[in-house]
């Protein structure tokens, strides 16, 4: 009968160990900000973005794991789930009130990651955690050093949009349905990465201009910290950032 507290504390040790072990990362990585310009960390951004749609860094991974990668279990893994922030809902907010969402939902997602992993995954059977885990962080890291170069102080900040919540753990946790939630979890992530995308190639020039007024940017440039999918080729970039 104690087995379901002893993998809730061994759970919640494991989550603050994670969420410590990168707020540290984070503290040195922000320290570095005064060195990036307001293009290079767009660039960065949308890179990133492009990089974490991809379903294959992930999402797949999971379904081959799960053993959903089959003709009639795939269309569970395309319904999303609905806890994470539309395109349309994430396109009405300012600047800085979309930057403090994303990572706000990002936090959200490490979380979820981290349910999984407990619930239903091995750290040897899904490798593309851990690199998924250092790109959310470099996300955050560069949020975190463009909210600092946003000069609009016109622009009212908002509350945040709400995001995805970590599924607590249930003594049903190895169901067919914990996987599928899962995999929809993990289709939501793929569908929101790719909106953010579309919303930073709105943005302009300029930390001081209106993104709605500006025209669209795509800077073609590596994001930095970004980490490509194993098993995706990619082509060889022309320049790397400091």
């Amino acid at each position: 009968m104690r087995t379901p507290l002893i993998w809730r504390t061994l759970f919640s040790l494991v989550l603050g160990l994670l969420l410590l072990s990168l707020a540290v990362e984070a503290a040195v990585a922000m320290r570095r900000c005064s060195g990036s310009s307001y293009m290079q960390l767009l660039g960065q951004l949308q890179s990133l973005a492009h990089l974490m749609k991809d379903t294959s860094c992930l999402l797949q991974p999971y379904m081959r794991a799960q053993g959903l990668n089959t003709p009639v279990l795939r269309g569970y893994c395309t319904e999303c789930s609905k806890a994470f922030p539309s395109e349309e809902a994430l396109g009405a907010l300012s600047r800085r009130g979309f930057l403090q969402t994303v990572s706000d939902t990002l936090d959200g997602v490490l979380q979820g990651l981290a349910t999984l992993q407990q619930r239903l995954l091995k750290a040897k059977d899904l490798p593309e955690l851990h690199d998924t885990r250092q790109n959310i962080q470099g996300m955050k890291n560069n949020i975190y050093c463009m909210s600092e170069l946003l000069t609009d102080d016109s622009e009212t900040t908002e509350a945040p949009l709400p995001g995805p919540e970590a599924t607590p753990m249930t003594l049903a946790q190895y169901t067919f349905q914990a996987k599928v939630e899962g995999c929809q979890f993990l289709c939501g992530y793929h569908h929101f990465m790719g909106s953010v995308e579309q919303i930073f190639g709105k943005w302009g020039d300029s930390p001081s201009r209106n993104r709605r007024e500006s025209p669209s940017q795509a800077p073609h440039r590596v994001a930095h910290r970004a980490r490509p999918c194993s098993r995706t080729k990619r082509p060889v970039p022309r320049e790397k950032l400091s």
